[in-house]
């Protein structure tokens, strides 16, 4: 145990390359709107399924794709951060991207039949899944000292974008013209960051804009680290969005109401808070790894269980530990990406190869679930195709290994 920050190596620029230096508050509050708003869709959706398919004739299958479709556009497009910003730089990278999911999510107010929304998410999905790329970047240029609590604040703001999704789906619908209303005005919070974003960059509080010609984008396809990394990161995101897109219809299809099944969705996001803020912390002053993973992988496997057994008289004890394990284990496999890379530019590739394969298998969870459902006439074995996904993952734990010590290069040591 160490009192160190485990957090990977950071190249400090020259103070006139770095501009204005933005606040930490400030910071973390980006981080926060950015987490919210990359989440959202996948809170606001599984909640409307029943609506959704009632007014498209959706079968299980097709509405999984609702969920799937976007997941697996992430996982195409996660290289596409990288490949963006070594071209246009990390700040405009992340306006334009922002900007193009703003406008692919009010797109879904005008959608009227099934093939168009399908598409929508398709385009919001890649815009996500480059969007997330940045994030280690921004995080370790703006936070280098608090890795830790910058990674646990945005994976508990992904929870709350979709909490808050989830829990405003439903009144929303009810209240303001159905659910398309829902689905759209994330729309516009999207073009609201956006407007904050461009401030902070003519503020001159970016990033460091680019020189020079545009880098070859390559993943560290041949690298151990980065495969064990990705194996690390495929179960939370597999499990995640598997659980987040049926839970309701499970708790329905088992006797539950459907704002009750909402509100248990919200809870099964409130209770990852815990996790992740405390486990991630905690990784800031503790280097060893196999200890905190052990226990989401626990609880996860312990959560997927109970609702695997009994959807509905274990359903509380059963979302509450399923969330606090599969919440942790997503936001530390953020962190296990941050032990593992040598600079900011590092943990973007390998952020970007550990997101093109978590979200191919993020995509396969609610899609195989649905189509398990669609044969057997039952949501429950796809809950027990996740217990034992992550009954197998606590294999993992045998290669877990410390984080290396920081070492951040000043401007004082370099001269």
């Amino acid at each position: 145990m160490t009192s160190e920050p485990a957090l990977a190596r950071v190249e400090l620029a020259p103070a006139s390359s770095q501009g204005r230096r933005l606040s930490t508050w400030l910071a973390l509050t980006l981080v926060v709107l950015i987490g919210v708003n990359i989440r959202a869709v996948f809170g606001v959706t599984p909640p409307l399924v029943p609506a959704i398919s009632d007014d498209l004739s959706l079968t299980k299958t097709a509405a999984s794709l609702l969920t799937s479709v976007p997941i697996l556009a992430m996982a195409v497009c996660a290289p596409m951060g990288h490949a963006l910003t070594t071209r246009l730089g990390a700040d405009r990278s992340m306006i334009s991207l922002m900007a193009f999911l703003g406008v692919a999510e009010l797109s879904r107010l005008w959608i009227d039949s099934a093939l168009p929304l399908i598409a929508s998410a398709a385009l919001i999905g890649g815009a996500l899944g480059a969007i997330s790329t940045l994030v280690p970047a921004f995080i370790a240029h703006y936070l280098p000292r608090f890795r830790g609590l910058a990674t646990g604040v945005y994976s508990t703001s992904m929870a709350l974008g979709v909490g808050l999704a989830a829990g405003t789906a439903q009144p929303i619908t009810d209240q303001l013209g159905g659910w398309r209303v829902a689905l759209g005005l994330w729309g516009g919070a999207a073009l609201l960051l956006v407007l904050g974003l461009a401030a902070v960059r003519s503020a001159g509080a970016g990033m460091p804009e680019r020189s020079g010609p545009a880098e070859r984008v390559s993943l560290p396809l041949r690298e151990r680290r980065a495969w064990f990394v990705t194996a690390v990161y495929v179960v939370p995101m597999f499990l995640g969005f598997g659980v987040i897109a049926w839970l309701p219809s499970l708790f329905i299809e088992h006797g539950i109401d459907a704002h009750t099944a909402a509100l248990y969705l919200v809870l099964f996001q409130s209770v990852q808070l815990i996790s992740i803020l405390g486990l991630t912390a905690l990784t800031d002053r503790i280097r060893g790894r196999r200890g905190v993973f052990a226990v989401v992988m626990v609880t996860s496997t312990l959560g997927t269980l109970l609702l695997t057994i009994s959807p509905a008289g274990l359903a509380l004890p059963g979302l509450l530990l399923a969330g606090f394990g599969i919440g942790g284990a997503s936001s530390l496999a953020l962190v296990k990406v941050q032990d593992e890379a040598t600079s900011p530019e590092d943990a973007t590739r390998l952020s970007s190869m550990s997101m093109l394969f978590s979200f191919t298998a993020g995509a396969a969870g609610p899609f195989l679930m649905g189509a398990l459902a669609d044969l057997t006439g039952s949501l429950v074995p796809g809950f027990g195709l996740c217990f034992a996904v992550s009954a197998l993952s606590m294999l993992l734990l045998i290669g877990m290994h410390p984080a290396r010590p920081v070492v951040v290069t000043t401007l004082n040591d370099q001269t």
